[in-house]
């Protein structure tokens, strides 16, 4: 970052007080601030100082110009294309649905940007085998939604479009992946009754709000925990040792399988199934 032509002008008066040298050019201790009062005087004490001001804004100049060409630089960087994972992801938040893509200057690029067409609202990219894997969800509400199929099968044809020249791309955007899980919740008989209510709001189940807000916050395409989510159901009021039993996972029409201590999901975020109610799969036990 550039310096000021104050701080110039008052560094090379302090390296000029180390070189007896010069000691002839007096007064030894100056500063900018007595830089004023040299414009107008015929001293050649003034002289040498201006001739020091000349130089320290020569020097602010080519600095400045050094600060223009790094932000220059920076800028450039972040336009080129580089077709990493990252480049991908950003390029599926661009589409736009809805628009046509345009040739400028050899690459394809929505004109206008239209921000309320942007219906993808997550995205993640992975490579698999060779290909590149881009899975999509929009967010028309609070909960993650698959594209319905005219608007996947317009964001393939748009990532076609834009992607590498012989890269293989496949792109998904599924319902949630259903999640089956069984816990046995030893629980404060004080704070708590026997179907995981609270006792001082009965509209509240703390240990079944634990689980449904694990899956809402994990990040998209992120990786399921069951340690981490059985610490967040430890923190929940009235709970005293949660114990994990089983879980089960399934996407599509597949049938549900185990699940271990890890779970991606296959569309990139899941729910708990509303077939296997949590108040069904969860035991309660007083302590």
């Amino acid at each position: 970052m550039a310096r000021t032509i104050t701080q110039i002008y008052d560094a090379m008066i302090l390296e000029k007080q180390t070189m007896s040298a010069l000691n002839d050019l007096q007064p030894n201790m100056d500063s900018s601030q007595t830089l004023l009062q040299d414009l107008t005087s015929t001293s050649k004490v003034a002289i040498w100082r201006l001739m020091f001001f000349v130089m320290a804004v020569a020097i602010w100049s080519i600095e400045m110009l050094f600060d223009d060409q790094v932000t220059w630089i920076e800028n450039r960087a972040k336009q080129l294309i580089v077709g990493t994972a990252i480049w991908y992801r950003q390029k599926a938040l661009e589409f736009q649905y809805g628009d046509p893509l345009v040739m400028v200057d050899n690459i394809y690029q929505y004109s206008p940007v239209n921000p309320s067409n942007q219906i993808i609202t997550l995205a993640s990219v992975n490579e698999v085998g060779g290909i590149v894997l881009i899975k999509v969800a929009k967010t028309p509400t609070s909960s993650p939604e698959p594209l319905a199929s005219p608007e996947l099968d317009a964001f393939v044809a748009y990532m076609q479009k834009v992607k590498f020249a012989g890269v293989g791309i496949s792109c998904i955007s599924r319902d949630p992946d259903l999640l089956k899980i069984h816990y046995k919740i030893y629980y404060d008989p004080l704070v708590m009754n026997s179907s995981g209510e609270l006792i001082s709001d009965t509209s509240v189940k703390p240990v079944e709000d634990a689980i449904n807000n694990y899956c809402k916050e994990l990040p998209f395409d992120g990786i399921f925990i069951v340690t981490a989510l059985t610490d967040k159901i430890q923190q929940s009021s009235g709970v005293s040792n949660p114990v994990f039993q089983t879980a089960e996972v399934k996407y599509g029409t597949n049938p549900y399988v185990l699940m271990g201590d890890y779970y991606n999901p296959n569309a990139g975020y899941l729910k708990v199934d509303p077939i296997y109610l949590l108040s069904t799969t969860i035991t309660y036990i007083s302590i």
